[in-house]
């Protein structure tokens, strides 16, 4: 009897001895500090791609195919809403028009190229305002918005047509409008910082976005300054920055630290605001929490994406939620009729009811039509009913709108630096080499 004890005295002791508490509380082994914040299983995903989980079968309505004449600025809408290009392209070959600067290592092209009265208007990687006659086929005027102490970084600014203007935010820290028919300058304004955004234009308002998140509301006709607001600066930020969103009497800005504001056209006051972090984590971390996608409005619904692998919807007027989905996006989705298409983590196209954020389809692209990721791609647009995406590895696809089958694949001479434009049923693509080419 006496054994078993020492025997079960000896084992608890050797027991008490190994436990994990105990050799640290003894000395043998140093103290571990537990590290706050949630236990996830290293077999698991911080972000759980989500797009099976919710689906939608509700049948998929597309707008009408219409043709436009013009294409005044980004998305040729203040809203971001999608058209449906009616055009006559077959989508095999494509014709070169004009070069401009094409990209370095110091320079990018963010913004499409606009159309007004059969001339295209473009900003190259260098900064240079180019006019240039869709009939003639020659350029009408170039100008330098560089200015002259600093022309190495021409990173981003965009255009936009006001009346017989063409208003540019320029890299370098100022708004300036300019004749379409000759480039003189009409004013010029200067700016906290550089603006790698392009320009909205609502009515006679123009509204242009800051690298250092603050919002610029000016007179489109004499450059005064209506209001302003600013966001919070963000020092982890992409290279891309949103395009501010208008409709009716709303306001919709993007900034880079992962807010969206809601504010009065006429004054600036806030309607409301939101955000993809809480503030626990914004405290804590310096992830990118950028929204590069541009927000789109579709009557009474806000549709707003991040890098950090949210997409939202919320009501225009209250901010409210009306549904998310675990998404991650760097570029702006489509919406038309009552769909969204939308490019998933740079390798997945995908279908959402615009409703209830219900997928209706996945399209995985083909690893190599991108060199295995290395090369992004655009955000879709709509053509004769099918999407047309360009990225990757120089390519573009066609896809069936309906079940999200690739219809045709193409070659392009270079990469793209935008999505394409369509005008009176033409699609134009911008190059990252500088090049303006037609598709045919």
């Amino acid at each position: 009897m006496i054994k078993i004890i020492k025997y079960c005295f000896l084992f608890v002791a050797v027991l008490f001895i190994t436990s994990c508490g105990t050799r640290e509380y003894l000395g043998f082994e140093k103290k571990k500090i537990k590290l706050k914040g949630e236990r996830v299983s290293i077999l698991k995903e911080l972000t759980v791609n989500d797009v099976a989980e919710k689906k939608s079968s509700t049948e998929i309505i597309l707008e009408d195919a219409i043709s436009i004449s013009n294409w005044p600025q980004s998305y040729n809408s203040p809203s971001h809403l999608s058209v449906n290009h009616i055009s006559d392209s077959k989508l095999n070959k494509f014709k070169y028009l004009v070069s401009g600067a094409g990209e370095t290592k110091s320079s990018k092209i963010l913004s499409q190229p606009v159309i007004y009265n059969d001339l295209i208007f473009f900003l190259d990687a260098k900064s240079n305002v180019i006019s240039f006659s869709l009939k003639s086929n020659k350029i009408i005027w170039k100008k330098n918005i560089s200015l002259k102490n600093e022309s190495n970084h021409d990173i981003g600014g965009g255009i936009v047509i006001y009346k017989d203007s063409l208003i540019i935010n320029s890299p370098y820290g100022q708004i300036i409008s300019l004749g379409i028919l000759k480039g003189e300058i009409n004013w010029k304004i200067n700016v906290d910082t550089t603006i790698r955004s392009t320009p909205t234009i609502f009515e006679n308002k123009l509204l242009s976005l800051t690298s250092s998140n603050k919002l610029y509301v000016l007179n489109a006709d004499d450059g005064g300054l209506l209001w302003q607001h600013q966001g919070i600066f963000n020092n982890t930020t992409l290279i891309d920055s949103p395009k501010v969103a208008v409709d009716e009497n709303i306001v919709i800005v993007p900034y880079s630290n992962g807010e969206f504001f809601a504010l009065n056209l006429n004054n600036g006051k806030e309607i409301w605001r939101n955000s993809f972090i809480d503030l626990e984590v914004k405290e804590t971390t310096n992830a990118f929490s950028d929204i590069d996608a541009f927000p789109i409005i579709k009557k009474d619904i806000v549709i707003i994406t991040s890098a950090i692998g949210k997409l939202f919807a919320v009501n225009k007027k209250t901010g409210s939620k009306l549904w998310t989905r675990d998404i991650s996006s760097t570029q702006t989705p489509l919406v038309n009729g009552n769909s969204l298409f939308i490019v998933n983590r740079n390798e997945e196209i995908i279908c959402l009811n615009i409703l209830d954020g219900g997928t209706r389809w996945v399209l995985t692209i083909d690893d190599e039509l991108s060199d295995y990721k290395k090369y992004i791609w655009l955000p879709p647009v709509l053509i004769n009913s099918k999407l047309l995406l360009v990225g990757g590895n120089k390519k573009l696809i066609v896809i069936d709108t309906y079940n999200g089958e690739v219809n045709k694949i193409k070659n392009i001479p270079n990469f793209p630096a935008s999505s394409p434009i369509i005008v009176k049923g033409i699609p134009y693509l911008m190059l990252r080499n500088g090049d303006i080419v037609k598709i045919e």
